[in-house]
Order: C-alpha cells, then sequence, then structure tokens
C-alpha cells in the first residue's frame, strides 16, 4: 500500500481514535501525524496481509501512553495569562548604599585626632599595628581600641547621615 494511499484511506479513522484518547484537536492532529511518522520510519515491521489499520492504532495508542508518560514526569506549567503575578518589590537601597565619598571625607574629618590619626596611618598608609605603636610611641593595645573606637565613630556618623 502507498504511502498516500494509507494516508486518505485510515486518516479520518485515526483522527476520531486521537479525538477520544485526547480531546482536544490539536494535540490530535499532531497525534494522527506523529503516527504516520513512526508508521513511515518503521515500515519494515509491518507484515503485509495483516490488518494495517490495527497496527496504525496500535501505533498511536503507543505513543499516546509514551505521551501520557512523558507529562506524568514533567512538572506541569502553568498559564500565565489566567493568574496575577505580583511584580517585584521596588528596589530599596540600604543605608549605607547612598553614602557618598564626600560623607566619608566630612566624617573622618570630624573625628578626634587621636582616633583620626590612627585610621589614617592604618587604613591610608597601611602601617602595620607596630608600626603605628612605634611612630605615635603608644602601646600597640592602643591602637588597637582606637581603631576600634575610629571605625565604630564613623560607622555612627556615616549611618546618621544615611538615613537623613
Amino acid at each position: 500500500m502507498q504511502t498516500d494511499e494509507m494516508a486518505s484511506r485510515y486518516e479520518n479513522v485515526l483522527y476520531a481514535r486521537a479525538m477520544r484518547l485526547l480531546r482536544s484537536r490539536s494535540d490530535a492532529l499532531d497525534l494522527v501525524q506523529d503516527t504516520y511518522e513512526r508508521a513511515l520510519r518503521g515500515k519494515a515491521s509491518f507484515q503485509p496481509g495483516t490488518n494495517l489499520r490495527h497496527w496504525l492504532m496500535t501505533i498511536m495508542y503507543n505513543l499516546f501512553l509514551d505521551r501520557c508518560r512523558r507529562l506524568g514526569r514533567e512538572p506541569r506549567a502553568l498559564c500565565l495569562d489566567e493568574h496575577e503575578i505580583a511584580g517585584p518589590e521596588p528596589y530599596v537601597p540600604e543605608p549605607w548604599e547612598t553614602i557618598t565619598q564626600e560623607q566619608i571625607s566630612a566624617a573622618l574629618a570630624g573625628l578626634e585626632h587621636p582616633f583620626r590619626e590612627v585610621y589614617e596611618m592604618r587604613l591610608i598608609d597601611n602601617c602595620s599595628y607596630d608600626e603605628i605603636a612605634d611612630r605615635l610611641t603608644i602601646p600597640r593595645s592602643t591602637v588597637g581600641t582606637r581603631l576600634m573606637r575610629a571605625r565604630h565613630k564613623l560607622r555612627q556618623t556615616l549611618l546618621k547621615h544615611a538615613v537623613c
């Protein structure tokens, strides 16, 4: 039997069966098309003299089962048109993100001299605690304390400006 004859002779029967299985016109047409494609690829396995209609129906049913199994494993996709989706919240920068370089410079200039001196030597000059202690002739522990207090005062001053 020729391909054209197979397609024209069994198309309506296959389409009716596909509609009963899927209840969707577009899905049924896809299933019929896939059935013909699989039949043409497996034409060598068809034994002449057997029931061609039954062979095509078997191919269709197996394709239908494969689709059902595949859909059972895949997550269900929701149509976004049917559901309202909340938009993202507007971005609100953190207070520390709005601090400018001028504010940092002003806060640093507002520090008391001993704290500013230690802070600048550590961060700008990249001196070690021991070097700072030697230069200022103070104990190493005092360097750590002044640096900690300088950072704390800077943080308070900058966050106060950021909130305003």
